[in-house]
């Protein structure tokens, strides 16, 4: 067995979270009596996306994002109006959205009968706990470290090093992280000083960005990688078997 521990991203790698979002987004505009449109969910976005960057990088808090991301977007879109309690309707509407990533069920099973599994993730608590308790891949992990819980998030080092010690008998050498982000999953563990395998869900890299050790289409590649630690290999292992 290469790696005894495997630590896994939760949104767009094991849940389907862009499909969750655009179902949450869409009904908590028509609580408030609105009909959300393409440039309304694409201003949002945009915003989101970047105040999580942000977040990711330590400029602001996971509270900073909640209370800016619609408030910015009402304002983009010059929305007025009482939206009192709109962010919290979102979360429980997003709570709501289980839908998993093909395979993600039936891999985290069979994973979990030979390895440790791990959901470490940057989202909201309660979301996080829910929808992945609904989602039925609860059982299959070990624990769940969530950013907000822990104190830092990823990429921060200080985040994995929390983690690290909360896991019985870690070792870095047994362990590998699998995400689709290269910006929080890959960068976090190549900081950390642990394996790293990049889920191709959001298309690829360019030369600028942090390199993973695997790179998978498809969750059920996992199984090969996390028994013998063979798989198609990411750019940075090519580059060095070159040099």
């Amino acid at each position: 067995m290469r790696y005894k521990f495997v630590l896994m991203d939760a949104d767009e790698t094991l849940l389907d979270f862009k499909k969750s979002e655009r179902e949450a987004f869409g009904s908590t505009f028509r609580k408030y009596g609105i009909e959300p449109d393409a440039l309304l969910f694409q201003t949002y976005d945009a915003i989101n996306h970047g105040l999580w960057a942000a977040f990711e990088r330590g400029e602001i808090s996971k509270q900073e994002i909640l209370d800016q991301r619609f408030r910015r977007t009402f304002q983009a879109v010059k929305l007025e109006g009482a939206f009192e309690g709109f962010e919290e309707s979102y979360q429980n509407a997003l709570s709501e959205g289980s839908y998993t990533i093909p395979g993600a069920l039936e891999v985290c099973r069979k994973l979990s009968e030979v390895c440790s599994l791990y959901l470490v993730t940057n989202g909201v608590g309660f979301t996080q706990r829910r929808r992945m308790k609904e989602s039925g891949l609860e059982p299959y992990f070990k624990d769940f470290f969530i950013s907000e819980e822990i104190g830092f998030q990823k990429p921060q080092p200080e985040y994995f090093q929390k983690v690290f010690e909360r896991i019985p008998g870690f070792r870095k050498e047994e362990a590998v992280i699998v995400g689709d982000s290269l910006s929080s999953d890959i960068r976090g563990g190549e900081l950390a000083g642990i394996d790293t395998c990049w889920f191709l869900r959001n298309g690829f890299a360019d030369g600028n960005e942090p390199q993973a050790d695997f790179e998978i289409e498809d969750l059920w590649e996992l199984e090969q990688i996390v028994g013998s630690g063979h798989g198609r290999r990411g750019r940075k292992k090519d580059r060095q078997a070159e040099a």
